[in-house]
């Protein structure tokens, strides 16, 4: 059965689209077969994994126009008798078996009817279909391209649409930044999943005899990845230190106590297997190890824009591109060590994330 990771952090900003890009392409490289699921309306995902095909992908006169999230559960929301069907998902640009189930605009639509269907848990003969619609659709998927690890990327929210993505995930990593407003959102983020997972324990069964019906089991936590910050001699400059280690200690002391009486832990013995992963000095807390961190991934500064000319995350640059870029000399030494350092890093995440979920 693959497993289904949901990038999934209420504040905006914390780099869920970048992780989700990144830890697909790894995992991809790692010999998984992966799919990336845009459930974001912004359909930044698509357009970072699909590159120069995107907009030949979303022409209305083309044939993979309707070939994407929105349009493939439309039918159900709109009470048609259509059912569900799978269709070939693009790959990324530049892989061989990193696939891409499109986002579209208008997905956010979809929110009022999903929230209604969920308050009224079942009861209406005419909505028990929509909270299973994306799981079923993301399932299809997942069987016609033999998928191992599906990595689901959504908007900054709590509705809805966002709870229905959680509830048909096997696990969520929570990205964070080094700011006061990570730290805040952890507080809502506890209560809002513990609401959820009761939600969920409570009410799905009375949609088992759906056509879609929602997935058993309970979603459970991987770990938190704390992105965007600057380096000061290879590791997390002071403030920024700081505010990470303050972020740290409110995901052991509060969210984690919180998801554990939920039931949405992994075995212990899984983190602490995880943990014994090492990371380079730039990835990892210089003090102590944490047990629920992931890895701390430093800002990618003016590897980012090497990576998006070439199509492909900032790890994967080779001497090729650098020649090709016409980088030389100590700016080419600095680039290739920042390469070595971010490839370290999040193959030492997708380690830890095969570890967890194996440990189950």
């Amino acid at each position: 059965m693959p497993n289904r990771i949901l990038l999934f952090n209420h504040k905006g900003g914390v780099g869920k689209t970048t992780s989700a890009y990144n830890l697909g392409w790894k995992l991809w490289k790692r010999g998984h077969r992966v799919l990336l699921v845009d459930g974001d309306s912004q359909v930044n995902l698509t357009s970072r994994a699909m590159g120069a095909n995107f907009e030949d992908y979303y022409d209305e006169d083309g044939p993979t126009y309707r070939n994407n999230i929105y349009d493939s559960v439309r039918p159900v929301f709109e009470g048609r008798p259509t059912p569900i069907e799978a269709f070939d998902c693009p790959l990324a640009e530049n892989s061989e078996g990193l696939f891409i189930l499109p986002g579209h605009p208008d997905l956010s639509s979809l929110e009022g009817q999903i929230s209604l269907a969920q308050e009224t848990r079942g009861t209406l003969s005419v909505t028990k279909n929509l909270p299973g619609a994306l799981h079923k659709l993301i399932s299809l998927a997942e069987e016609r391209h033999k998928i191992d690890f599906s990595i689901i990327d959504i908007n900054p929210g709590l509705g809805a649409l966002n709870q229905n993505f959680f509830m048909i995930s096997h696990g969520f990593i929570v990205p964070t930044n080094p700011d006061p407003f990570s730290l805040m959102s952890l507080k809502t983020l506890g209560f809002e999943i513990e609401r959820w997972i009761s939600w969920k324990q409570t009410f799905g069964p009375a949609f088992a005899d759906a056509t879609y019906p929602l997935p058993s089991g309970v979603t459970k936590f991987l770990g938190a990845l704390h992105s965007r910050f600057n380096r000061h001699k290879s590791k997390a400059a002071g403030r920024y230190n700081e505010r990470i280690a303050q972020i740290d200690a409110r995901i052991e002391n509060e969210l984690v106590p919180a998801l554990r009486m939920a039931g949405c832990l992994f075995p212990q013995a899984a983190y602490e297997a995880a943990a014994k992963v090492e990371l380079p000095e730039a990835g990892r807390d210089p003090s102590q190890e944490r047990l629920y961190a992931l890895a701390r991934i430093p800002d990618f500064a003016q590897l980012s824009h090497i990576a998006a000319e070439f199509g492909k995350p900032v790890f994967d640059i080779n001497d090729d591109d650098l020649r090709i870029a016409n980088l030389r000399g100590h700016l080419k030494k600095s680039v290739q060590d920042n390469v070595a350092t971010f490839d370290a890093i999040f193959s030492a995440i997708c380690e830890k994330i095969e570890i967890i979920v194996a440990n189950d």
